[in-house]
């Protein structure tokens, strides 16, 4: 079944460059409204006010015609000066026959209208029947290079975002493809540190994850490789051993005895060979557990049964049990990692193994105490290691493979829990293996 990718943080990138786009257009759309004139506002509201002002000049002595030209004569060229343009008056007999000029003018606003050479012009009637005219209007630049101008500048504007929004992505790219490069050269330690707030901090996370996860199966592959050939040595070693022997002998007493030690040899051999397998497939991230909701003193009854005739008494205490209070964990793998501890601290016990079921809210433990010579503090994480061996009084060379402890440290693993060890008073250890059951 492929991986599931989560499309937040694309997402998220992505409205981050459609919202920068967008405000970057609104913005340039505003300064293109302020620097060119809208269709609601032509030449003339924009020069409305001069002619105002031009008109209240020349009528101010009355609104005949003949006041009217003495007023102009007297103000035409200090209104020019002021308003930056000429200034004509028209009597209506001078535009006889330029009909397509008096007729769209109103009573009393503007029209305005281009000459030949495309310059604009301004055209007012006045009360006294003259007609004002104001230009040609000064040039205000070329709307169309205004509006060139503000596409370049949005191209660049939205460039240079890009650019510093992709900045960011690269670098830590970078760094994910030096980390990448590094790993596949054997270093196994390479991690990629990113600021949290990096567009790719959930695909270095994922990729320190896998390093860690690569880093601890190439060095537990290590050192069980290595532990597995010293193991291995040791029995067939002695089955050479007995077959030369085999070879050199004619007493059947003796022949009997290096058969049965090379029987023992292979059995030795077939059994760790089960034990390594089976710590192995623990070892699976695709290992499907399936668990069962089964009441646990009547499981952990059923299990001591095989100790019952042990020279070693087992006894079983409950506590904090509710009789319809059920616990969920998979039996025959739960059974598997009791029966390794049981059997360690039946190795090691003077007189007596205390079994005791606890149930707590959401979660449930068994310790398994023994009144042996206990285990040193400095020993409590590495007995949980494959083939851990420990030179104290309690490795008394009797038996095992030092794959017990392990396999059930992985058994609790899997079930969400975990396995430690702890000092039992007044001697020996105890073993508690606690795993949540909701």
């Amino acid at each position: 079944m492929p991986a599931r990718i989560s499309s937040l943080p694309f997402m998220r990138a992505y409205a981050m460059v459609a919202l920068g786009i967008l405000l970057i257009a609104l913005a340039l759309d505003s300064v293109l409204l302020w620097l060119l004139p809208q269709p609601e506002s032509p030449h003339e509201r924009q020069y409305g006010a001069s002619v105002a002002m031009v008109e209240i000049l020349l009528m101010e002595q009355g609104a005949t015609p003949e006041s009217v030209r003495e007023r102009y004569a007297q103000l035409s060229a200090s209104v020019e000066a002021t308003l930056g343009m000429p200034v004509m008056l028209y009597e209506e007999s001078e535009l006889e026959g330029q009909e397509a000029l008096l007729e769209p003018l109103p009573g009393d606003g503007i029209a305005s209208f281009r000459d030949a050479d495309g310059n604009t012009l301004l055209y007012h009637r006045l009360p006294s029947g003259q007609v004002l005219a104001l230009g040609p209007l000064p040039e205000q630049g070329s709307r169309q290079g205004i509006e060139t101008a503000v596409i370049v500048s949005y191209y660049l504007l939205v460039a240079l975002f890009l650019f510093f929004w992709i900045r960011p992505f690269y670098r830590d790219l970078s760094l994910l493809r030096v980390a990448a490069s590094r790993f596949g050269r054997d270093d196994f330690s390479t991690r990629v540190e990113l600021e949290s707030n990096s567009g790719i901090y959930p695909v270095a996370q994922s990729f320190n994850k896998m390093a860690g996860r690569i880093q601890y199966l190439v060095t537990a592959h290590r050192d069980l490789s290595n532990a597995v050939a010293h193991e291995l040595r040791t029995p067939l070693a002695r089955f050479k051993f007995s077959m030369e022997m085999l070879g050199k002998t004619q007493d059947e007493t003796r022949v009997r005895d290096y058969l049965s030690a090379m029987k023992n040899d292979v059995q030795e051999l077939e059994t760790l060979i089960d034990e390594m397998l089976n710590y192995a497939k623990l070892s699976e991230d695709n290992l499907q557990l399936q668990r069962h909701s089964l009441a646990l003193n009547a499981w952990l009854e059923r299990q001591m049964k095989p100790y019952a005739d042990s020279p070693i008494t087992v006894h079983l205490q409950l506590q904090h049990w509710d009789e319809g209070r059920q616990v969920s964990f998979n039996p025959d793998m739960m059974a598997r990692a009791l029966h390794n501890v049981l059997r360690n601290s039946l190795r090691y016990a003077r007189s007596q193994v205390l079994v005791t079921g606890i149930i707590e809210p959401g979660q449930a433990s068994i310790r398994v105490c023994d009144d042996g010579p206990g285990i040193d503090e400095a020993f409590h994480e590495s007995i949980f290691e494959p083939f851990a061996r420990l030179d104290t009084s309690r490795d008394r060379q009797s038996g095992g493979y030092g794959l017990g402890l392990a396999i059930a440290r992985r058994i609790l693993q899997r079930h969400g829990g975990s396995i430690h060890v702890e000092h039992n008073t007044p001697s020996g250890a105890c073993f508690v293996l606690r795993w949540p059951y909701n």
